[in-house]
C-alpha cells in the first residue's frame, strides 16, 4: 500500500509539474558546429520561441561524430521537456553509416516538430570551367575518367547525399569524396579552390555565391529559391527527379509527457508563423515547414527508408 501511494504521488508530482512546463530555462541541443546549416535554422527560430514559451532557450552546440554525441545526450536526458534536440538530415543518415549507434533513432525519441527544410544546390569554384549543369556533368565525366576528380563534403549531410545522389544519376561512380568535420570547412575549401566543387544546403553557400567566390550551378529542388533566383533547378537544368534537401526536426527525449510535446509544437509552430523569424529563414535559404509530430515522424522513417538504399548503392561502408 506505501508503495502504491508513493508511486501515486510521483505521478501526481509529474503531472502537475507538467502542467507549469515550462518554469525555467530549456536547453536546446544542437549536434553540429556552430554556423552550419543546422545551427542557423535553429537560431532563426529561438528568439520567437522563447517569447511564445516565456522561458530563456538555451543553444549548446554539441558537434561530433556526425551528429551522434550531441544526440546520444539527449538520448539519455530526462524526458521533462527541458532538454531538446534539433536534428537534421544525419539523424535518418546515422543508421547506415555507423555499425553501432548508442541510441536507438526511432525508440529514444521524440519528435515535435519538422520546422524547416533548405535546398542543396550545386557550386563550384569560379575558375572551374562549366556554367551549366550539363557542362559540369560533361566535365566532371572527363575529369573522374582520368582519375582526377574529388569533391569536398561533410559524410551524412545532406550536401554529402546531393552528391552521392548526384554520381548515381549521371553514371559517374569513380568520383571520390574529400571528408570533412563540417560543411562550412569543405565550403571554405572550395572557396580557396582547394577543392573544385561541392553539393550544399543553400543557406551555406549563398553569401560565397552573391560574393561571387562561388559559382552556383543547379539547384536540388521542385523550385527556383528566392535567394538565388537565377540558379535553375536540376529539372530545369535537365536532371529530372532530383531533389535534396537538408531538414531540421526539434525532438525530445523518448516519454517525454504528451502535454509538453504538444505544448512545444503549439509554440515552433507559432514561432513559424513570426514575421522575425521568416525573415532570418528566408535571409538564409530556408524555407519554413512546420508539421507536428505524426507527419514528423512519418518524415525520419522515410528518409532513413530512402538514404539507406542510396547510401548503400554508393557502396558507402558503414563505420
Amino acid at each position: 500500500m506505501k508503495r502504491y501511494i508513493a508511486l501515486l504521488a510521483i505521478s501526481l508530482f509529474a503531472v502537475a509539474a507538467a502542467a507549469q512546463y515550462p518554469n525555467r530555462p530549456i536547453r536546446l541541443v544542437v549536434p553540429a558546429a556552430p554556423g552550419g546549416g543546422t545551427d542557423i535554422s535553429t537560431r532563426s527560430i529561438v528568439p520567437a520561441l522563447q517569447e511564445i514559451l516565456g522561458q530563456t532557450v538555451v543553444i549548446e552546440n554539441r558537434g561530433g561524430a556526425g551528429g551522434i554525441i550531441g544526440t546520444d545526450l539527449v538520448a539519455k536526458a530526462a524526458p521533462d521537456g527541458y532538454t531538446l534536440l534539433m536534428v537534421y538530415v544525419s539523424h535518418a543518415t546515422n543508421p547506415t553509416l555507423n555499425k553501432t549507434l548508442p541510441y536507438d533513432t526511432l525508440r529514444d525519441f521524440a519528435p515535435i516538430t519538422l520546422t524547416a527544410h533548405e535546398p542543396t544546390v550545386l557550386v563550384t569554384h569560379p575558375s572551374v570551367p562549366p556554367n551549366t549543369l550539363a557542362e559540369f556533368t560533361a566535365w566532371a565525366r572527363e575529369g573522374a575518367a582520368k582519375g582526377k576528380l574529388s569533391y569536398a563534403t561533410d559524410p551524412g549531410s545532406a550536401g554529402f547525399l546531393a552528391g552521392e545522389l548526384y554520381k548515381q544519376a549521371v553514371n559517374l561512380k569513380s568520383i571520390e569524396y574529400i571528408p570533412y568535420k563540417g560543411s562550412g570547412p569543405a565550403a571554405a575549401d572550395v572557396v580557396a579552390g582547394h577543392v573544385p566543387y561541392m553539393w550544399s544546403v543553400i543557406s551555406i553557400v549563398t553569401p560565397f555565391v552573391k560574393q561571387g567566390r562561388l559559382k552556383a550551378l543547379a539547384i536540388a529542388s521542385a523550385t527556383r529559391a528566392p535567394g538565388l533566383p537565377d540558379v535553375p533547378t536540376a529539372a530545369e537544368a535537365g536532371l529530372a527527379d532530383f531533389a535534396v534537401s537538408g531538414w531540421y526536426v526539434l525532438v525530445a527525449p523518448a516519454n517525454t509527457p504528451k502535454n509538453i510535446i504538444e505544448r512545444l509544437n503549439d509554440a515552433t509552430q507559432k514561432a513559424l508563423k513570426d514575421e522575425g523569424v521568416l525573415k532570418r529563414l528566408a535571409a538564409s535559404g530556408t524555407q519554413p515547414i512546420g508539421a507536428g509530430p505524426a507527419e514528423a515522424a512519418a518524415h525520419i522513417r522515410a528518409e532513413m527508408i530512402r538514404w539507406d538504399r542510396v547510401l548503400k548503392a554508393a557502396g558507402v561502408q558503414p563505420n
